[in-house]
């Protein structure tokens, strides 16, 4: 990977990050599975990926029994 395009990943992990955070907070009770994720926001699914286990990691989201993922109650 050169150094652009690690940047350029960068910078969309910063913004989906960004965007996933406000989402779950405007949308109260919202509840996704990793591929609805993807589709939802248009992302690459390596950078939805990791921006969704970074805000498991956070504690911001959890994951229910069927792998979907919430804001934590």
């Amino acid at each position: 990977m050169t150094t652009t395009t690690l940047m350029e990943h960068d910078l969309d992990f910063q913004e989906l990050h960004r965007r996933v955070r406000a989402d779950f907070i405007e949308m109260p009770g919202l509840m996704l599975t990793y591929e609805q994720a993807v589709r939802l926001w248009a992302c690459h699914p390596v950078v939805c990926r990791a921006v969704l286990e970074a805000l498991v990691e956070s504690r911001f989201l959890v994951r229910n029994r069927r792998a979907a993922f919430m804001r934590q109650e």
